[in-house]
């Protein structure tokens, strides 16, 4: 499903905004997830459109289906997991993160089992097949990380991609595509509405407690190209995400909107934090730490994933 949303419309101070903007007209490419509510209550908000951006917003099934479009210079920003682009990253290509949008907070990612399921205990997920929004993406690796905890290989179990994402996810499950999925919210929280599915794990939890889960990214030549674009679409967004930290109203007037949503489901949903703010290097580094625990990273990229140069090639402006 793809939906497209253009910010209102310009007004005199919009303009005046516009004019120092390099690129006004952004494509961005983003989860629809709680995670990224900051994003949607900006463009709600029309704050895209006080600093003289015109935001159309292309529904993805997960950051890893989007990055070949992007290094075509058919996206301009994309907003999901960071883990397809550091692995991007580790092979060559040159990406900026511009932004974070969430860190991991109790059961904003978990796994969930239908309501009749033989699986009761992660132990039961041995030989299953767990579905995902994306293969090594975030869920490969907090379920990884979740399966080690307890003693259990990763290469037990067989993930298994859903290309249309988390939407279509709960039914699937329902329908017996798999023996457990993964969920964000709010997901999560439609599962359990609407098909009496259940949590079998919180993933916010040991090596990746509170964990850095989704950011916004754009590729190294986009943004030295248009640093004014850049900068005007996160002074946007981080009016978005402090009304994201402090007004759950708004998450959820605008994951409604956003993906049509009962009121049922945003008002159950558990979100996650909100950073605002430079990013944080330190807390991405968290990822290509584990990344590289859990082989995701070749034994090439040991130095680089260790000593924080893959993670900061991709913040600093000088790299």
């Amino acid at each position: 499903m793809i939906i497209f949303l253009a910010a209102g419309c310009s007004t005199a101070g919009n303009n005046a905004a516009l004019s120092s903007a390099s690129k006004p007209d952004i494509t961005l490419a983003a989860l629809p997830t709680a995670d990224l509510a900051g994003l949607y209550i900006a463009q709600d908000d029309g704050l895209f459109a006080q600093q003289g951006l015109h935001v159309k917003i292309e529904k993805i099934p997960s950051s890893a289906a989007i990055i070949a479009d992007q290094l075509k210079g058919e996206v301009d920003v994309s907003a999901g997991s960071y883990i397809p682009y550091i692995l991007a990253q580790a092979a060559g290509a040159k990406f900026r993160i511009l932004a974070e949008a969430s860190t991991l907070r109790p059961y904003t990612r978990v796994l969930v089992t239908d309501a009749d399921s033989r699986i009761t205990t992660i132990s039961d997920l041995v030989g299953g097949n767990i579905g995902v929004n994306g293969t090594n993406s975030i869920g490969t690796l907090l379920i990884s990380a979740l399966l080690s905890a307890r003693g259990i290989s990763p290469n037990e179990v067989h993930l298994v991609t859903d290309s249309d994402g988390f939407p279509a996810m709960p039914a699937q499950l329902q329908g017996g595509a798999w023996d457990a999925a993964f969920l964000a919210e709010p997901y999560v929280s439609l599962a359990g509405e609407q098909y009496g599915e259940r949590v079998l794990a919180d993933l916010d939890q040991g090596a990746t407690l509170n964990f850095p889960i989704d950011g916004y990214v754009a590729t190294q030549a986009w943004a030295a190209k248009y640093p004014q674009t850049a900068a005007a679409f996160v002074r946007a967004l981080e009016e978005g995400q402090r009304l994201a930290d402090t007004d759950r109203a708004a998450v959820e007037t605008a994951m409604r909107e956003s993906d049509n949503l009962p009121s049922e489901v945003t008002a159950v949903m558990a979100l996650p934090d909100f950073p605002v703010g430079p990013v944080d290097e330190a807390s991405i580094q968290r990822e290509a730490e584990v990344m590289h625990q859990f082989g995701m990273l070749g034994s090439g990229f040991t130095t680089e994933a260790e000593q924080g140069a893959l993670v900061g090639s991709m913040i600093s402006p000088g790299s």
